[in-house]
């Protein structure tokens, strides 16, 4: 099926998002896109130092940053700013410190179900798949991304994790996850990780593989998550608290080329 949707593609973009998940997944390493300036190495970057300090011993496989965080914006300024959403976790740069992360996994099958999915809503007898710009943001970009890493937290995290109770703390009365209407509790439906914790953040999260409880055996070769905040791996971006170039807390600059969701004007004349 991986090498059937591959060659279906219509777009380079799709490729590049499903091939930067497959490569990080079975090798691990650090992935960054083109447009993406380290002002650092990872092994200076203060709020990773843990990582590499030999004194301790953290389960972590996979660092990530927040890209988009602005859950109140109209409209408006989502189409201006070419988003699908208004929050979400950054995939242009990541590092794996370790092979075979679960977030990853489930990266690559949610992006192949999507795919397929959309694969056969969209192919005609005389057309391919046809993908606009929210299509590759929500099949295989940063928006599928985000479901995917919250999806893990939800139902690996236990019930009494401070990322699980700030969420829900967040959505009482408003999604009323704790008194379900159909009669009995789904506990990934009624306590789950939203994007509650991570808004204006200001420290880095980190969320070790031994706090799961939902991955079995596997969480000791898998390993965790650790999210920064948008001003250690985002700055450049004029949005979500992102500061400029020559932050003191940068580590990796944005500068946001857009190269794939520009329109023939801005080709013509920039």
């Amino acid at each position: 099926m991986l090498a059937t949707l591959w060659a279906s593609y219509p777009l380079p973009v799709l490729r590049a998002d499903l091939l930067r998940y497959l490569l990080l997944w079975f090798y691990g390493g650090y992935y960054s896109d083109i447009d993406a300036f380290p002002v650092q190495s990872i092994e200076s970057c203060a709020p990773l130092s843990p990582l590499f300090a030999t004194s301790q011993n953290h389960n972590i496989s996979l660092v990530v940053g927040v890209e988009i965080d602005e859950p109140y914006a109209s409209p408006r300024t989502k189409k201006l700013w070419h988003w699908s959403r208004t929050y979400g976790f950054i995939q242009y740069n990541m590092f794996a410190p370790n092979r075979f992360s679960p977030f990853l996994r489930r990266a690559i099958v949610r992006a192949l179900a999507h795919s397929k999915r959309h694969s056969s809503d969209t192919t005609t007898w005389f057309y391919g798949p046809q993908y606009g710009e929210e299509d590759i943001l929500e099949v295989t970009g940063p928006g599928m991304f985000t479901d995917a890493l919250l999806d893990v937290l939800s139902e690996t995290l236990p019930r009494d994790h401070d990322l699980v109770t700030q969420s829900m703390a967040a959505d009482e009365g408003i999604g009323n996850r704790e008194n379900p209407s159909n009669g009995f509790e789904d506990s990934h439906k009624t306590h789950r990780v939203t994007w509650a914790p991570f808004y204006a953040l200001k420290n880095a999260i980190w969320i070790d593989g031994t706090e799961f409880e939902g991955l079995g055996a596997e969480r000791v070769t898998s390993g965790g998550l650790v999210v920064l905040p948008i001003n250690i791996w985002g700055n450049g971006q004029r949005h979500s608290g992102a500061e400029g170039f020559e932050s003191a807390h940068a580590c990796v600059n944005h500068r946001f080329g857009r190269t794939w969701k520009k329109g023939w004007w801005e080709y013509v004349v920039g």
